[in-house]
């Protein structure tokens, strides 16, 4: 999602393959120079939070993971807010992109849990518990304290990722 995310802010617009060849040299060397990095945002993350700014003064990850982190013990958040010389801090790039989360019913029996899914009351907890905004960022203002004053209410400047093919070959070639 960084690499198309990086691709759509250097071109301007959703990359296509049309577009790619302006920008997919610059993404490789973001990547490049960023050195190795674990596959996994939760890994990366995790280590962030291990390690603290010393160690990973910048990484790339959702919001959600924060949230879940905060909401999972807030004394020590509330220690981290107290004491630490560096504190995370959430950058939105404008635009943004949301990741998605489809949930495909395959047989009638299943449609129950995307109704389910998607009632206001399940959305709601999704936002407050763990961070999912819902379908297209519907859900955003926190009611905890913990965190209203770190994340937006609202994102209101999205761009769709990549096509699969110019994410295919921009991977590919950031990878090499």
């Amino acid at each position: 999602m960084f690499a198309g995310l990086a691709a759509n802010l250097l071109s301007g617009d959703v990359v296509t393959l049309d577009t790619l060849g302006r920008v997919d040299g610059d993404v490789a060397t973001i990547f490049r120079r960023m050195g190795f990095k674990p596959s996994s945002s939760g890994k990366l993350f995790d280590d962030y939070v291990a390690g603290g700014a010393g160690a990973q003064p910048l990484v790339v990850g959702y919001e959600n993971q924060l949230v879940e982190w905060v909401m999972q013990d807030p004394d020590r958040w509330k220690r981290l807010e107290a004491s630490a010389p560096a504190k995370p801090v959430m950058l939105y790039p404008r635009p943004t992109v949301l990741s998605a989360h489809p949930l495909i019913s395959l047989v009638r029996e299943a449609d129950e849990l995307v109704d389910a899914l998607t009632n206001e009351a399940m959305l709601e907890l999704a936002w407050e518990d763990h961070g999912f905004r819902g379908p297209l960022g519907t859900i955003g203002k926190t009611k905890s304290v913990l965190l209203h004053t770190r994340m937006l209410d609202a994102i209101n400047a999205v761009l769709p990722m990549p096509e699969a093919g110019p994410m295919m070959a921009l991977i590919d070639h950031s990878a090499a």
